[in-house]
């Protein structure tokens, strides 16, 4: 799906956000398919984090559900507020903050959340605070839908020599580094000081830590994706868990 109030691609498919802070996909994951199918179903609101300029916020609307999409960008929250048709407006609810620490939810309030290459962006205390208050606002029977980059994805699968001995040494966090250091000109400017990159193992390991149980788990790339960002099919690492009641 693409919006016509949203930005030009920067490469096929990917659309750049407007604070340095990766890219937003036309095409949805299925972290963001089983989001919106969910939404559908929820008796609860439920959350996108890093919701951009809408791509699985929109359709979610589309099912019904009232849907909170939050965004570090207030601008492309306003985007998505423009995009969003009046019969469905009512239903919207916006969250400019940083999740998960400036997000203030009830607990057992939400029937689903979504964080859609939103994790790769955190440092690992981040990323274990997000699962607990991801737990905590879930209603029983109530699932997370994650999707985080992994060391095959383009230019970071320079990174993967370094991220194999990292965890073969033990280390809790293999994945963090500085992206910039191996980005070409093009994307430098399109991402942040640091980058947080994972494999099954560790993702796992975060949400069962949190009392999660996983029903599935496996790795993805996108069929609308650039030939050059591609290298072995494991790009990505899409996940849902569900808050055992």
């Amino acid at each position: 799906m693409i919006n016509p109030q949203w930005p030009k691609e920067i490469e096929n498919g990917l659309i750049p956000t407007d604070n340095a802070m990766g890219i937003m996909t036309t095409e949805l994951s299925p972290a963001a398919e089983a989001f919106i199918s969910h939404a559908g179903r929820a008796s609860r609101p439920v959350l996108e984090v890093g919701a951009a300029y809408g791509n699985a916020t929109l359709p979610a609307l589309k099912t019904g559900a009232t849907v909170i999409a939050n965004d570090l960008s207030a601008s492309q929250l306003a985007v998505l507020a423009a995009s969003t048709p009046a019969d469905h407006s009512r239903h919207l609810v916006l969250a400019p903050a940083r999740f998960p620490d400036e997000l203030k939810l009830s607990e057992g309030s939400l029937s689903g959340v979504l964080a859609s290459q939103v994790l790769h962006f955190l440092d690992g205390e981040e990323v274990e605070r997000s699962f607990q208050c991801v737990f905590r606002w879930l209603e029983p029977d109530g699932k997370f839908f994650v999707l985080v980059m992994t060391p095959s994805l383009s230019f970071y699968h320079d990174l993967r020599p370094a991220y194999t001995e990292r965890a073969a040494r033990g280390l809790r966090w293999p994945g963090i580094f500085d992206p910039r250091i191996v980005a070409p000109p093009e994307w430098r400017d399109q991402l942040p000081s640091m980058v947080h990159l994972f494999e099954k193992d560790i993702l796992a390991r975060c949400a069962t830590e949190a009392g999660f149980e996983i029903e599935t788990l496996e790795y993805f790339c996108f069929d609308n994706f650039p030939e050059k960002h591609r290298t072995d099919g494991q790009e990505y690492v899409t996940m849902t868990a569900r808050k055992r009641p």
